[in-house]
């Protein structure tokens, strides 16, 4: 999949994958060595999935409704804007407890491979299983931007870090990273501009990815935040971003 490029959970890029499961490609693997991938799941109440996976660590977001999730013998019940990481091999399952159920699901290359093992970094602080908005303490970003980190070093993400980026109205200036982000609207509405694409609209479930490098701009035409979900590898510093001329863009205060 291009770098840039928006998708949604309708269509052609949705399945039924199970009773009461469908499932959507946001951001396919594409043609990229040890790539990031996002899928959208929706379980109909008292549906259940396992999502056990050995060669990826994965990174749930809760979109809607509320689900009970299961990492490694721990248990959590999870509502809107709760998220879940499980590691490589742990049993990981999802069952909804209510209509509607929805949630994201990022899959990053767990450091079994030799460039995935070069990029993870030792963690710091307790490992954690679930977490939630709300639950960490908001970070300045560039411009009038902030972001909550979901999952990084400090709770033991290894090879990837997750969070919430709050776009204010006008949005964010074009700019660019030095990581591989796949990226999700959370909550809001907006556009997504780049140089191959002018302009995107973006809305609750539009998927796009990010690449190294490549320049990006979004905009927020509405009085409220614009949220964003945002899985980039390898871990670090969500606020770390460049204007087109390469100088560093500064962080709010």
């Amino acid at each position: 999949m291009t770098a840039g490029v928006v998708r949604e959970a309708t269509g052609e890029y949705l399945t039924e994958v199970g009773p009461g499961i469908k499932k959507s490609e946001l951001v396919p693997a594409g043609p990229y060595a040890e790539n990031m991938s996002v899928h959208q799941f929706n379980l109909e109440a008292g549906a259940s999935i396992d999502l056990t996976d050995t060669t990826h660590d994965q990174y749930l977001y809760l979109l809607d409704g509320e689900a009970e999730f299961h990492v490694d013998g721990q248990q959590e019940i999870g509502h809107e804007a709760s998220a879940t990481f499980a590691q490589a091999g742990e049993k990981f399952t999802v069952s909804a407890t209510s209509l509607g159920t929805s949630f994201v699901l990022a899959q990053v290359p767990a450091p079994v491979t030799p460039w995935a093992d070069q990029l993870k970094k030792p963690t710091s602080g307790q490992r954690e299983y679930f977490t939630k908005i709300g639950a960490s303490e908001l970070v300045a970003a560039t411009g009038d931007r902030e972001f909550q980190v979901l999952f990084n070093v400090d709770n033991g993400s290894r090879g990837a870090t997750m969070f919430v980026g709050f776009i204010p109205s006008s949005g964010a200036p074009q700019h660019y990273h030095l990581y591989d982000e796949v990226c999700v609207i959370v909550r809001g509405s907006g556009a997504l501009h780049t140089p191959d694409h002018p302009e995107q609209i973006l809305r609750k479930g539009s998927g796009f990815r990010v690449s190294n490098r490549y320049l990006h701009a979004i905009h927020n035409p509405n009085p409220e935040d614009l949220w964003i979900l945002g899985i980039f590898r390898p871990e670090g510093s969500a606020a770390a971003a460049f204007y087109p001329d390469g100088r560093p863009a500064p962080v709010s205060k």
